[in-house]
């Protein structure tokens, strides 16, 4: 009877091994299927105090900046640091970019084009919107084609050299902070924008290291978030 008992258990023993060796094993299951610890991301941009004392934000949601002193101010960011597992040595795998609205040509003409969001000036119908300047009617196309440059207020140029149907053409537009959760940008404050309004478009993105990853979780981590900051030059 007791070898009986000494099969039962074993048997039950043995049973239990190979049941439990057969359950599937995850690899990714430590991987954060978010990139911050809270689910979505927390991220604010301001224009930095430290230059602008002055500066506000009114309640219409538009900032007010002073031009004259300075010959630009900054726009500051702070970001929610994401989780350890989407660190690069020890550096947190995020990255901001940076468009607006207003762009200088001939040097001290100012012009807006219509926009929704980061580059999207940049398609056809986009650079080949009207865009009155003075009496005349130009269009980005036609600009860049009339052999003249033109400067975003973020800091990057078009000019009659710049490709804009090469496959990284668009990498030659905006201006861009990676690795770094507190983002600064130096924005032109010129006197020739007093009583004009501008449009900031920022977009952030994090883990974008795993976007193409092999590990589910992490690719689900990878996610952008879009903002803006509108200023009124005063």
């Amino acid at each position: 009877m007791k070898n009986l008992v000494k099969c039962v258990l074993f048997g039950l023993l043995v049973f239990t091994i190979t049941l439990t060796s057969c359950q599937k094993y995850d690899p990714y299951e430590d991987t954060p299927k978010t990139a911050c610890p809270g689910g979505d991301c927390e991220y604010s941009f301001k224009i930095n105090p430290q230059q602008q004392p002055n500066a506000y934000l009114d309640e219409n949601g538009y900032w007010h900046v002073f031009t004259g002193g300075l010959r630009y101010f900054q726009i500051i960011g702070e970001l929610e640091d994401p989780y350890d597992f989407y660190h690069i040595n020890d550096i947190p795998d995020v990255s901001v970019a940076m468009d607006s609205d207003y762009w200088i040509t001939f040097d001290t003409i100012s012009f807006t084009t219509p926009m929704y969001g980061i580059l999207s000036w940049y398609s056809t119908p986009s650079m080949n919107t009207p865009l009155p300047i003075g009496d005349t009617t130009y269009s980005i196309n036609g600009l860049i084609l009339n052999d003249e440059s033109i400067t975003n207020l973020v800091g990057y140029e078009i000019t009659p050299h710049t490709c804009m149907d090469c496959p990284y053409s668009s990498t030659l537009f905006g201006v861009y902070s990676r690795y770094n959760t507190h983002p600064t940008f130096n924005i032109f404050n010129l006197g020739e924008l007093k009583g004009d309004t501008a449009t900031f478009f920022i977009e952030i993105e994090y883990a974008s290291e795993w976007r193409y990853s092999r590990n589910p979780n992490a690719k689900k981590a990878h996610v952008v978030y879009t903002t803006d900051l509108k200023v009124i030059f005063e």
